[in-house]
């Protein structure tokens, strides 16, 4: 059997290479060309790539990195997907499990802690480790299986339409994580998102539940007056949440997770105040003159951005916002619904900030929608402005609402005292 890598990223190609010659499979990277059995793609490729379009009109499977190291995990599986929450879940989850004495598999190459399945986890780590692994969209639209003991989804909104041809291939490829995972899968869902469990088309069980709404008959955990109740097998834990917003709720997907997996709800609980904040996600760092400066430049949707400015604390507030209009040539959020919650988060954004501050090719379409204090061509000269501009004691936000690279993350992050 003949598999083609086509892989942007050589390590990443050299590790699927070798799931491959393991499975007894031979490969070949581009520009080779002749018939082959198998198609390896990386994350980043859409599902209406010509080739990929091509090779499923021919009947040649596709697959991605993703799917051949979760196809040889040893141990349990944790799968997690969403539109947000996916990363901040799994670091959540990963941090449970240890904190409890158990050893865990997640990336440690992914790019800004993301929790992506990805070359770091080729090496087979030990039987009883759990694996965790943040699925995408664009892992799971070219995954013919999805290898999951316990499948986590944080919720799903409109998003990423331009690399799968539409919203319904988007919230398809989501729905995937539940469709392709194996008969006897727990899963995890947001019962108090009547939008997600709408989107899911049909009820899932075992099901674990979490969110701000108790379901007393169902095992999960909750918020129930200001604190978490998480249920287990007839035992019933309370304590304090330890997080707040988005944050909160990705420890709650993590506990209903670690429960799944045979967790005790006590150990659980003692195990969530201690949860890291994930970088460039509603990260907070002091700077002079009394300044917060919060990193969440991981909020490349609107929807993303939204929460976070909601989650802002009164007071002076200047906010960056911008980036990339067209990661790859291709427009982004515009779809209707897609170009709605833009809206929305700009006149909330605008009503909210003492001073907004827009940057990179996506400031045109900022501005074009709401008044706009500053423009600057990239996020530095953002930063410095904002900074320069907020008054003493106040916030500065960079939630930039389009993609950016991970050098500007970094840039942000790094200018945090």
């Amino acid at each position: 059997m003949r598999a083609r890598l086509l892989v942007s990223d050589p390590e990443d190609a050299a590790a699927a290479a070798r799931l491959l010659a393991a499975a007894g499979w031979e490969t070949q990277a581009r520009p080779q060309h002749g018939p082959v059995d198998l198609i390896v793609v990386d994350e980043w490729t859409p599902e209406t790539a010509p080739h990929v379009v091509a090779a499923r009109a021919s009947g040649t499977p596709v697959t991605v990195l993703a799917e051949l190291v979760l196809q040889r995990a040893a141990g349990p599986v944790v799968a997690v997907s969403g539109t947000a929450g996916k990363t901040s879940t799994c670091r959540a989850l990963a941090h449970i499990i240890t904190a409890c004495g158990g050893t865990v598999a997640i990336s440690g190459t992914a790019r800004s802690g993301n929790a992506w399945p990805d070359r770091s986890l080729v090496v087979a780590p030990p039987a009883d480790a759990v694996t965790i692994a943040e699925l995408t969209s664009t892992h799971l639209c070219h995954m013919g299986e999805v290898r999951a003991d316990v499948a986590v989804l944080t919720r799903i909104r409109p998003d990423h339409s331009e690399l799968h041809g539409g919203l319904e291939r988007y919230y398809a490829a989501k729905r995937r994580l539940v469709d392709a995972a194996p008969p006897g899968a727990a899963y995890v869902l947001p019962v108090d998102d009547p939008v997600t469990m709408r989107l899911l088309g049909r009820p899932l069980v075992p099901g674990w539940a979490f969110g701000r709404v108790d379901r007393a008959r169902m095992d999960g955990a909750f918020v129930v007056r200001d604190s978490v109740v998480l249920r287990a097998g007839g035992t019933e834990v309370a304590g304090p949440p330890g997080a707040t917003g988005t944050a909160l709720r990705a420890a709650l997907a993590a506990a209903c997770s670690a429960m799944a997996l045979g967790v005790p709800p006590d150990a659980v609980a003692a195990a969530l105040g201690g949860i890291p904040v994930v970088p460039h996600r509603m990260a907070r760092h002091g700077v002079s003159r009394g300044i917060t400066l919060i990193d969440d430049t991981m909020a490349a949707t609107p929807l993303k951005a939204l929460a976070a400015i909601r989650a802002v604390p009164d007071g002076p507030l200047v906010l960056i916002v911008g980036g990339d209009d067209a990661p790859g040539g291709t427009p982004v959020h515009t779809a209707p619904e897609e170009s709605a919650a833009l809206a929305r988060a700009l006149d909330l954004a605008r009503s909210r900030a003492d001073r907004l501050i827009a940057f990179g090719p996506a400031a045109q379409r900022v501005a074009a929608h709401v008044r706009v204090d500053d423009r600057t061509d990239d996020v530095t000269e953002a930063l410095a402005v904002a900074l320069a501009r907020c008054p003493r004691g106040g916030t500065v936000l960079a939630s930039p609402m389009f993609p950016v690279g991970p050098a500007d993350r970094e840039w942000v992050a790094a200018s945090g005292g």
